[in-house]
């Protein structure tokens, strides 16, 4: 596994929008707070070319969100790369991607979730790159962080390898009303992380995943390069997290499913589940974990669900490729991070 450069004082960060771009309330106001709060720590910015528009779901075309992507990946003078949104479509710009020319260039860090799972996770795949599945510029644009985004900034500039779980996670997103555009998170609802099977969880290993409603969209085109990365990581065993924005509990089952008979899940040491967006869904009798239950309980792995991963704040910011141990003890838990 390759590790580019963690941020250093004075950097450049390249700004895209290879999905969603910058458009409407409160999303400007908080990716202005966010750029100015990166200026005043010393970073410098350079922008994609499309980064302030959205047109039917797509910030441009395919080629030309492609063509950000690449030119900013190879400009020698961007230190690390952000995206600036989540959304739809960020598919349809894998053609345009040159990843064997990535795989022979010098890495730097793609940062971004969600839809971004597109190359937060196919870098690491594909190139062995490590990328970080974590927050965009927006949620750095709270007036006072969080102690999540505080960690956050801390591990994208090298200074933090762990992770606990928090206390309360948000489900009511008070910052999308007029007048609470840069509050903090509003974290009401404690934190309790399930393993479905070991009431206390210790394993390490090869840590790789993202958006579960991505990665649906790879089976068939990267199943060949998905089964070489996990043999040849097969020393360390892989640990896979997952996380849903729009799937309800049914969906999420025949997704799993669907992963399994394609032999995703094939010898794994265990599987992360994030909280769902619709964490509170039922679907015909059935919760989210009793989906994840269903579909993956021959697997006899440790299964650990409700982690703070994915889009219900606050959640870790994720070193995707890197090795870690993963701990549960009494519904809390930790992850920390090793760039072997």
């Amino acid at each position: 596994m390759r590790y580019p450069n963690f941020l250093k004082p004075n950097d450049t960060i390249g700004l895209i929008a290879p999905s969603f771009g910058i458009s409407g309330e409160p999303y400007t106001s908080k990716f202005i707070s966010g750029k100015q709060k990166f200026v005043e720590l010393g970073y410098n910015f350079k922008e994609g070319t499309n980064i302030y528009q959205i047109e039917k779901a797509r910030s441009a075309s395919a080629k030309v969100r492609a063509k950000d992507f690449m030119d900013m990946y190879l400009d020698p003078d961007v230190d690390m790369i952000f995206s600036v949104a989540g959304g739809e479509l960020m598919v349809e710009i894998l053609p345009f991607i040159d990843f064997e020319l990535i795989k022979n260039s010098k890495p730097k860090f793609f940062m971004g979730y969600s839809d971004n799972t597109n190359l937060t996770f196919l870098l690491t795949i594909l190139c062995d790159i490590a990328t970080i599945y974590g927050p965009h510029l927006t949620e750095f644009g709270m007036t006072k962080w969080d102690d999540s985004i505080k960690e956050s900034y801390q591990i994208i500039t090298g200074n933090l390898l762990e992770q606990y779980s928090y206390p309360f996670y948000q489900t009511d997103d008070i910052s999308q009303t007029v007048g609470h555009y840069l509050d903090s998170f509003n974290m009401l609802k404690p934190v309790k992380y399930h393993s479905l099977y070991d009431k206390n969880v210790n394993v390490s290993g090869r840590l790789i995943g993202g958006c579960l409603d991505v990665i649906m969209s790879f089976c068939g085109i990267y199943d060949q390069a998905i089964a070489e990365f996990k043999k040849r990581y097969h020393n360390d065993g892989i640990i896979w997290y997952l996380e849903a924005c729009d799937l309800n509990p049914l969906m999420m089952l025949r997704s799993l499913l669907q992963l399994k008979l394609l032999g995703y899940f094939d010898d794994c040491k265990a599987i992360l589940f994030g909280r769902s967006f619709h964490d509170e869904k039922v679907i015909f009798d059935i919760s989210f974990d009793e989906a994840i239950h269903d579909a993956l309980n021959d697997l006899n792995i440790p299964i650990i669900t409700n982690m703070d991963i994915g889009h219900l704040p606050p959640t870790f910011t994720i070193i995707n490729g890197s090795y870690v141990t993963v701990e549960v003890i009494d519904q809390k838990g930790k992850i920390s991070y090793q760039l072997k």
